[in-house]
């Protein structure tokens, strides 16, 4: 399923709340979404690798020398969980300062957070949660 816009991930929202048989379509849909997390990139320096040069050094960072440090909020239920938005729209509406974020694959996203829960959309009458079970369940599809 491929997703033309927010309000056909919203509509999935509604109808999977309304009934569980719509849960395979609303995972099948995210595969095909590009998302946005809270986090911000890292230089990471690791003082025993003699072939990485300090931060302070003039060169971009390799992608081996970074890490993606993702925001997280507390739930309903005062759980940790990973915030990500379906778009900038609702990630700017759901922030009071500004905050630094990156766009990804829902794949990938579920690919980084494994065994962590997941919130679409907090703060907004189209918010799911994901279950590190639900996450697992997103992931089989992918094979």
């Amino acid at each position: 399923m491929n997703i033309e816009n927010i309000a056909d991930i919203e509509k999935l929202i509604r109808l999977d709340r309304q009934d569980a048989s719509y849960k395979k379509l609303l995972f099948e849909a995210l595969l095909d979404m590009d998302v946005y997390i809270l986090a911000s990139t890292e230089y990471v320096a690791n003082s025993n690798d003699p072939n990485l040069i300090p931060a302070n050094e003039s060169r971009p960072p390799d992608a081996e020398d970074t890490h993606l440090a993702i925001t997280l909020w507390e739930d309903q239920d005062g759980n940790a969980a990973i915030p990500f938005f379906s778009s900038i729209d609702i990630l700017q509406n759901a922030i009071e300062k500004e905050e630094t974020y990156v766009r990804l694959n829902a794949v990938e996203l579920f690919e980084l957070t494994q065994g962590s829960s997941l919130v679409l959309n907090p703060v907004s009458e189209y918010s799911r949660s994901f279950s590190p079970d639900d996450v697992q369940d997103i992931l089989k599809l992918t094979n």
